[in-house]
């Protein structure tokens, strides 16, 4: 057996059979194990990672299609699509070939115009419309994850029956790709119970299925978004869900691979909306500096322009930092502070939002629990404030004793604001539904900059009489 441990690895033997031209056939035959289910999505990543087309087109051009066919699933969505381009549509129908419907469908959705019509013209009738079915769901529903390469059987079948069943398809080399559980339908295709395979082995033969299955079965709708089967599947520990329509006739199943996958995305995604940027599928070296220029600009811009008004706070109560300039000094500290226990709140809610642990209906219990939290926390930082302004601010800055009191308070006041609207933004943002992860760091540091200078200044003003 061939062994490469990493994708640094392969991707160095891709650049070196591509160096010296080497035969892959050779490869495939002296190794039989190295295009394996374990080993191709390393291999994926290692050409995700290869910047050079050449190299890449190289590689791919050298492999057998039902080896292409499983490669070429796992790349990312813009090299997919430049591979579709330049690959022949016979070759693309064989690749459909080696696929069940849910991946073909993605293959299809991927083709550029002037291939489209030329491979769905040449498919079988059947498959297209097994494909087009896959096509007309919603882009981000469930039912786009959804396979069809399950077993189902009627309630009046006996075990022994299942059992034979199972052997005569994997004798046919027709077994479906999921076995763990079997799905149970009446007549009409509706999903009436669902048994596990173990279950099977284990029960009578002579037993029929209706009287071992669950009839109570967790499963999903077509239409729903597809994040909501990650926590469906977290809560009740399965290893695949049903999807059905609205009469709960059986679609198809995900299964706990493509779960994984979606898990992935999704905290991809909300880790570059944590940090402003606008989401992208594609491996970061395969993405061009003005597409990331482009992901980060929309943001910048929109977060510019927001912090101009920190900059109309300032100028407006300009008379009040003429009197007294050491206000200034602090507002670096205040606002950086305040921005930070706000961006604190709003992660906090986002991982409940996400973790199903609370309801955007519980706005008035979330704004409690944060508003005790923030009394505890603005008590420690003022007090901290305190220390400082009476040693660096006093002895080092040379700041005036009536200023003290104003940087405390506001400090205590501007966290106790801060952690409030970091907490209610992400909830305001689901109700309406936008995304809570819109409601990031830089959003949230950037309007309590603002807010936070207006509550010290006219803390100040209160205090300094101004």
């Amino acid at each position: 057996m061939l062994n490469y441990q990493s994708v640094d690895d392969l991707k160095d033997l891709i650049i070196y059979l591509y160096e010296n031209k080497s035969d892959i056939n050779e490869l495939i035959l002296k190794y039989p194990d190295f295009f394996s289910e374990v080993n191709i999505p390393l291999i994926s990543k290692a050409l995700n990672n290869i910047e050079n087309w050449e190299i890449i087109r190289y590689f791919l051009s050298k492999l057998p299609s039902d080896i292409l066919s499983k490669v070429i699933l796992e790349l990312d969505d813009k090299l997919i699509e430049r591979i579709l381009d330049q690959t022949k549509a016979e070759t693309i129908l064989e690749i459909i070939d080696q696929l069940d419907e849910s991946e073909a469908a993605e293959i299809v959705e991927q083709l550029p115009d002037n291939l489209k019509d030329k491979v769905i013209s040449k498919l079988d009738p059947v498959e297209y419309e097994q494909i087009k079915e896959y096509l007309s769901y919603p882009e981000e529903s469930v039912a786009r994850l959804s396979t069809k390469s399950f077993l189902k059987v009627y309630p009046y079948y006996t075990v022994g029956e299942i059992l034979e069943v199972i052997r005569r398809k994997a004798e046919l080399d027709e077994l479906p790709d999921f076995l763990n559980y079997i799905y149970v339908v009446n007549t009409e295709g509706i999903l009436v119970g669902v048994v596990s395979l173990k279950e099977i082995v284990i029960s009578k033969p002579y037993l029929a299925v209706k009287n071992i299955m669950k009839r109570n079965v967790i499963k999903i709708l077509y239409n729903k978004d597809k994040e909501e089967i990650a926590k469906i599947l977290r809560d009740y520990d399965l290893l695949a869900i049903p999807v059905v329509d609205e009469w709960d006739k059986l679609l198809g199943i995900v299964t706990h691979d493509d779960i994984v996958d979606v898990i992935f995305e999704e905290y991809s995604e909300d880790i570059l909306k944590s940090g402003a940027v606008s989401a992208f599928e594609e491996s970061y070296k395969n993405i061009s500096s003005w597409e990331l220029a482009f992901k980060r600009s929309t943001w910048l811009l929109l977060l510019f322009l927001a912090s101009s008004l920190t900059s109309n706070v300032i100028h407006h109560f300009e008379d009040t930092i003429s009197k007294y300039v050491q206000l200034s000094f602090f507002i670096p500290l205040l606002i950086g502070t305040g921005g930070n226990a706000g961006s604190q709140s709003s992660v906090t809610i986002l991982r409940a939002i996400a973790l199903n642990e609370i309801d955007i209906k519980e706005v008035f219990y979330v704004l409690k629990k944060e508003f005790i939290t923030s009394l505890f926390l603005g008590l420690q930082v003022g007090f901290v404030a305190l220390i400082y302004v009476l040693t660096i601010g006093k002895y080092f800055l040379n700041v005036k004793w009536e200023i003290v009191p104003v940087v405390v308070i506001s400090q205590f006041l501007i966290v106790i604001w801060a952690t409030t609207v970091g907490s209610l933004l992400p909830i305001i943002a689901k109700k309406f539904n936008i995304d809570p992860a819109v409601m990031s760091a830089p959003f949230i540091a950037t309007f309590v900059d603002a807010t936070g200078l207006i509550i010290y200044f006219l803390i100040a003003k209160i205090i300094l009489h101004i």
